[in-house]
């Protein structure tokens, strides 16, 4: 079914649903909760487009401001709506602002994918439902995403770099232009930015920014010139291999039977470690076919995740996703987790403050699924196996990672899995 279709039906239900669409392709993800048929909340994790992330790039929040709210909301269960409101100047109608175009730009990207995965269920948990987005109507919706699809190719096709890493600037004496949207974008650029930054201080779509940029620089408007990119070198995207098909589709079969291992294949893992930065670092190791995932600004740094889908066949993918869980709420985790077929536990030193805080991250995860109940993979990363908890089904000793290749670690990672298949079996009789 197309995500039209599937939105259409959520609405006609007029109940309380958690929508789940994935395209393996890809790699991509989007979580829609509806109440009573309309959308509360809109989740994508990893696309540059968390309200932190989209403050920060705005201009907003700073760096610290932004990495304490994450910290201290990460304490307790409160609505992302209410706790921007009590803990930042930010009123009403701009925290609204900010959710509204999060959940748009997130709907036009699903609206124009054409294969996948979906799943529907029921959901009353969470402070999600009691959000009120102001949204265009679907129709027209899918309209402007086919519109952006169309133009958005072509457009980021003329940047010097990636979108993420090109810097736009006026020139030096230029006039300012007449036309509504190329005024818009003329006069946030009173200083340098990079282009993601341009579009969180208007909060319009990226092809009408990019499509103004790209004009007012062939009138010699504005310059545009890359940015160094500050992510973490990366192996290159792996060539499918026979090898790595075959073993996807053994795994899925051991897991959930013979007919799981027909048609396009699909295994997503979570990963999570004590530091943010050891589980991104480990899943940019796998290659792929995406970027690292990184907040818009000049340092680099990350408040989201990283996100990699790694081809191991024609039509077999692996899907990796470095989570923070304690800067996501429980809807946003429950809807990331809930058709993930592993959770990766990575633990890299002997310190056991770490061996705590992993545990106590992996709960978070855990409490959150809503009944799901993933694979749970212990990895250790360095000189050899260390004792664990009760948790893992398995565990995986790794040594250096940087020692190997991406479909090196990809194999080491599905053998792992699917040995805690039968670890969770022999804990179960």
């Amino acid at each position: 079914m197309p995500p039209q279709a599937l939105f259409e039906a959520a609405k006609l239900a007029h109940r309380n649903l958690r929508l789940i669409v994935r395209q393996p392709r890809t790699g991509g993800l989007v979580v829609v909760v509806f109440r009573q048929g309309e959308p509360t909340m809109v989740f994508s994790p990893g696309d540059g487009r968390s309200i932190g992330e989209l403050l920060l790039a705005a201009g907003v929040l700073d760096r610290d401001a932004v990495e304490h709210l994450v910290a201290e909301r990460a304490q307790g269960p409160v609505s992302l709506q209410r706790f921007l409101l009590e803990r930042t100047t930010l009123s009403y109608v701009d925290v609204q602002r900010f959710l509204d175009f999060q959940a748009r730009s997130r709907l036009l990207d699903a609206l124009t994918w054409d294969d996948g995965f979906f799943s529907i269920e029921e959901y009353d948990n969470g402070d999600e439902t009691s959000y009120d987005l102001a949204l265009p109507s679907l129709d027209s919706l899918v309209t402007r995403a086919r519109a952006r699809a169309s133009a958005l190719p072509d457009l980021l096709a003329r940047l010097p770099a990636g979108l993420p890493d090109t810097l736009v600037r006026r020139r030096r004496g230029a006039a300012r232009p007449l036309d509504g949207w190329e005024r818009e974008v003329f006069g946030v650029l009173e200083t340098p930015l990079l282009l993601p930054q341009v579009v969180a201080r208007l909060l319009v779509d990226d092809d009408v920014v990019l499509g103004a940029v790209t004009r007012m620089t062939e009138r010699r408007q504005l310059v545009l010139a890359p940015r160094v990119a500050l992510a973490p070198s990366v192996s290159p995207p792996l060539e499918p291999e026979p090898g790595g098909l075959a073993l996807i589709r053994d795994f899925l079969v051991a897991l959930r039977g013979p007919a799981a291992g027909d048609g396009a294949l699909a295994v997503w893992v979570v990963v999570v470690a004590a530091s943010a930065a050891d589980a991104t670092r480990f899943v940019a190791l796998m290659g792929g076919e995406q970027e690292f995932m990184r907040a818009p600004e000049s340092s680099g740094s990350s408040v989201g995740i990283a996100f990699r889908t790694v081809r191991l066949g024609k039509n077999a993918r692996l899907c990796l996703l470095a989570v923070r869980p304690d800067a996501l709420s429980r809807g946003a985790l429950g809807g990331i987790l809930a058709r993930c077929e592993g959770l990766v536990m990575l633990r890299t030193g002997k310190d056991p403050e770490e061996a705590e805080r992993l545990g106590a991250l992996a709960d978070r995860v855990l409490e959150s699924g809503s009944g799901w109940q993933p694979l749970l993979l212990g990895v250790d990363v360095g000189a050899g196996l260390r004792a664990w908890d009760d948790r893992p089904h398995a565990v995986l000793g790794l040594g250096d990672p940087t020692d190997h290749d991406g479909a090196w670690l990809a194999r080491r990672l599905l053998e792992g899995l699917e040995a805690a298949i039968s670890g969770r079996r022999s804990r179960s009789t």
